[in-house]
């Protein structure tokens, strides 16, 4: 049976304060492209399976300072022959805003080339709301840390966000940022909001999204959590954590090390890694359409390989040594030899540690777990197992709530089934989760300034 699944994961913008922040900024090349056609490529001398023509250039930005035109095709850049827009993206990753670029573009027949500066990404800028750009210092590495808050306005009641798995950056406008959906209106109801790039995603500082551990994406969140308490538009006594997804293990984490009014979350786990992988292979298993006996058939060989990984911390090396009857479930497991649904087997190896009930018990603070029902990544009894577990340390705080018609990335579905189908496709979002998240903000950390 050939394994395609689906782990906790992201969804996938006033004023600018100003503040010291020594982080550097990323910078952005600014265009959209399409692709050239036979007789434009072989003109330009480059593959024509890679030949890549501007559309639009966005004003402001690197690809206008340097006068690219719409029509010039891509042949070199940064020094490199152009094989597609990873190499842009991996240009502007290193280099920071204020280094040279040279871009070679064909155009008017010839090739022409143009030297000038990246400029950095656009920051947010939001109608009726002011925006910081700061940074914190997490295990060496500067970290990004982007505020809204109210504009004018002081102490405001503060939700903190902590996202799913994934490499992106939350940088930018609400519209067309990773949970802008859901964040973008409850700023707008008065409340502060905090986000931070994962280290190595967007401006901050930290390894390939493939090498990150666990424990350093979550001293990261950490350190971010007591830097907002220090400033002037966070009421430091009425902060919420939002962590969705992957988010949900690390909130409980951070809640119990620094105290907060309150932690919601929304498709996580609850139990061990080890149980959630196994859950989660047999629901999406079936959800997929397999009969029941070949997935309890595939089952055995699953738990052997995620018991070694997972339970002893063994590396996918030398589990293929010892045990080289799992070669065929390794390869379903991990194809690469490296990942696990992107993210270096290592992350969860230590995560895999982590007793998440016990740092549930001790957060000590109101706590809504809520689970959209049309969710396949993750299941309705871990949601309510956490309600439970609160309640049992601190009777009164754990609260389960229902998101009806909604699914793990808070889209409007049918089904479990139908979500499954449509991953990755977009969809109608479903504001119904942030009526809820307002709802419950609005008990435990007050109404927006």
């Amino acid at each position: 049976m050939k394994l395609a699944f689906f782990t906790l994961c992201s969804v996938l913008s006033a004023v600018v304060f100003a503040q010291s922040d020594d982080l550097p900024r990323k910078a952005a090349f600014g265009v959209s492209l399409g692709p050239a056609t036979e007789a434009e490529a072989k003109a330009a001398g480059i593959p024509a399976n890679v030949a890549a023509k501007i559309t639009r250039v966005s004003p402001g930005m690197t690809a206008a300072a340097l006068d690219v035109k719409v029509g010039d095709i891509l042949v070199t850049f940064g020094g490199e022959a152009y094989r597609g827009p990873a190499v842009i993206g991996a240009y502007c990753k290193k280099n920071l805003s204020g280094s040279p670029l040279v871009v070679e573009v064909f155009r008017d027949g010839k090739r022409t080339k143009l030297t000038g500066k990246l400029i950095e990404r656009p920051r947010q800028r939001e109608e009726g709301l002011d925006v910081l750009y700061t940074s914190v210092t997490s295990k060496g590495k500067k970290i990004r840390v982007i505020v809204t808050s109210p504009k004018g306005k002081t102490s405001s009641p503060t939700l903190f966000l902590i996202g799913g798995i994934g490499a992106y950056s939350i940088d930018g406008d609400y519209a067309g940022t990773a949970y802008g959906n859901v964040l973008g209106p409850i700023a707008r109801k008065g409340y502060a909001i905090v986000r931070i790039d994962k280290p190595g995603q967007g401006d901050s500082e930290g390894p390939d999204y493939g090498d990150l551990l666990f424990d350093d994406e979550c001293d990261a969140y950490l350190q971010a959590l007591k830097l907002v308490k220090t400033l002037p538009v966070v009421d430091k006594d009425r902060i919420a954590v939002f962590g969705h997804s992957m988010g949900g293990a690390f909130g409980p984490i951070v809640a119990a090390q620094e105290k907060v009014a309150g932690v919601a979350t929304y498709g996580t786990m609850s139990k061990t890694w080890l149980e959630y992988q196994l859950e989660n292979i047999r629901r999406q298993s079936l959800l997929a359409g397999a009969a029941p006996a070949e997935v309890d058939k595939m089952m055995h060989s699953q738990a052997e390989v995620n018991f070694y990984v997972f339970g002893k911390g063994m590396s996918l090396e030398d589990l293929r040594k010892q045990h080289p009857e799992l070669e065929e479930a390794l390869r379903e497991f991990a194809p690469d030899g490296k990942t696990y649904s992107g993210v270096g087997i290592p992350f969860f190896q230590q995560l895999a540690t982590k007793n998440l009930p016990e740092a549930w018990a001790k957060a000590g603070c109101n706590v809504l777990a809520m689970y959209g029902e049309n969710d396949f990544i993750t299941c309705e009894a871990d949601h309510r197992f956490i309600a439970d577990t609160v309640n049992a340390a601190s009777p009164g705080k754990g609260e389960f709530q229902l998101v009806a018609q909604s699914d793990h990335g808070f889209m409007k579905t049918a089904s479990q089934k139908e979500s499954m189908t449509n991953w990755g496709k977009g969809g109608t979002f479903n504001p119904a989760v942030i009526d809820v998240l307002t709802a419950w903000l609005e008990k435990v950390i007050g109404k927006g300034a």
